[in-house]
């Protein structure tokens, strides 16, 4: 199996917790590794890292996460390590799903189910959901999120470019939600919003 990162002294940082690193490295951070391939989620990315910083902030001890667009399965490897009970992920490239199946394993995680899907086709509610895609999907999607996610849960939304930051907030806004965190990166924005109680 070959994997991204493999030189020994090799650690990309993410967060407070994390490292993504060869499965030999030595770090006293949580590491993750992940196998070389095509999908989206290496760790390098603003809004891969925006993301992982975000969710490092909820307390996700016995929460469930859907991650929207799961890519290698980053975010969910990192939510499951930071306590989730159970993550689901999903996305619409078969490659990505199996690439994010592999990840899984490889990072001794089991908990976390990977499958490819063109919508959510899931039925339970989730106290966190995260999507690390671009807005015009986030919009689209906007109806079927708020549908699977429970009240007071929170949101994680990035990958949202400058000019499709306010589209988003409007968006989520008249669905009652609440903006906890707006934060502007180097080409992107990302979200931290949470669902208020009707």
């Amino acid at each position: 199996m070959r994997w991204r990162w493999r030189e020994e002294e090799k650690f990309i940082e993410i967060g407070k917790n994390f490292v993504v690193a060869a499965p030999w490295a030595k770090t006293k951070k949580t590491k993750i590794t992940l196998t070389e391939g095509m999908a989206f989620g290496t760790g390098v990315h603003e809004t891969t890292i925006s993301c992982i910083e975000l969710l490092e902030g909820l307390g996700l001890s016995n929460k469930t996460v859907l991650d929207v667009g799961g890519g290698t399965g980053i975010l969910s490897v990192c939510a499951s390590k930071l306590g989730a009970k159970k993550v689901v992920a999903f996305d619409i490239d078969k490659k990505a799903a199996f690439e994010c199946r592999e990840n899984m394993k490889l990072n001794n995680v089991e908990n976390v189910s990977c499958f490819c899907s063109g919508n959510l086709c899931v039925k339970k509610k989730y106290d966190v959901i995260t999507a690390n895609i671009f807005a015009e999907i986030i919009i689209s999607l906007s109806s079927e999120i708020d549908e699977h996610i429970k009240e007071n849960g929170f949101l994680i939304l990035s990958g949202i470019v400058y000019e499709k930051n306010y589209d988003v907030k409007s968006t989520f806004m008249k669905k009652g939600y609440i903006v906890c965190k707006n934060t502007f990166l180097e080409d992107y924005t990302s979200f931290l919003l949470k669902k208020a109680n009707r």
